[in-house]
């Protein structure tokens, strides 16, 4: 009986050992996955890239957002493209990870899921050079007059677009649900947000295909270098006159 129990506490550490080796890795470029082998070298990155086409992407994350909403419609929208063009390691991926993402962070109003999503699908496919683009991509985000992107066949109408001048997702949809003077869980709003999911999955993708191209230069600098800490440009929107001063000499 003890040998036997001896060998089953064995295999099962043997078992986890392998589950271990092949898990998902999460830094600060997004999700990884990784082989056995490719865990004991650091992995092999970047990831294959095939350019897609900005607009029918923008089209598959205008409908995801009505079944998943915002930063799975946007990660989705990239990765299932390179899942059908590719295949691995992409088919690895489990895309319904990516739903917490939504109402900035599971209804938590902090930065919006378009950019959580966008920030996940270029760490996953460019490494290093995926959290630039993504820096890129929130700079555009914030001040550019969204949306942009109109459906086929919308399943609502709305008037108006707004620039957020923030990457927060309840100051990006407060401005724009004042303009359009409508509350948060009306048909509009939620068509807003699937638009703007639409527009983040395109610029995200014309971005990424410059880089498969040698084209890419990042364009935005470093918050933190800029303002001497990880900040937005617009901090008066919440602090008023009461900004905090930053700490040291």
């Amino acid at each position: 009986m003890e040998r036997q129990e001896g060998l089953t506490r064995r295999d099962l550490i043997l078992s986890a050992g392998k589950v271990v080796a092949g898990a998902a890795i999460i830094t600060a470029g997004g999700l990884t996955l990784v082989s056995d082998a490719e865990s004991s070298k650091g992995g092999k990155r970047p990831w294959p890239y095939t350019k897609l086409d900005p607009d029918e992407v923008a089209k598959w994350a205008y409908e995801d957002w009505y079944r998943h909403f915002c930063c799975h419609a946007v990660a989705a929208s990239i990765l299932s493209a390179l899942q059908k063009k590719i295949g691995e390691p992409y088919t690895s991926i489990p895309l319904d990870a990516f739903q917490f993402g939504h109402g900035g962070v599971v209804g938590w109003g902090t930065i919006c899921g378009t950019l959580l999503g966008a920030g996940i699908a270029t760490g996953i496919i460019a490494s290093h050079q995926g959290e630039k683009i993504a820096n890129d991509v929130i700079a555009w985000y914030a001040s550019t007059q969204l949306p942009i992107f109109k459906p086929d066949k919308p399943k609502a109408h709305i008037k108006n677009v707004s620039r957020s001048d923030s990457p927060l997702c309840h100051i990006s949809v407060g401005r724009w649900m004042k303009k359009e003077n409508v509350k948060f869980f009306s048909p509009p709003r939620k068509e807003r947000c699937a638009r703007l999911s639409a527009d983040v999955a395109r610029q995200t993708v014309i971005l990424l295909n410059a880089w498969a191209d040698g084209k890419y230069k990042p364009t935005h600098g470093s918050q933190a270098k800029t303002h001497q800490m990880p900040t937005m440009n617009n901090c008066t929107d919440c602090h008023g006159s009461n900004i905090p001063k930053l700490p040291g000499t």
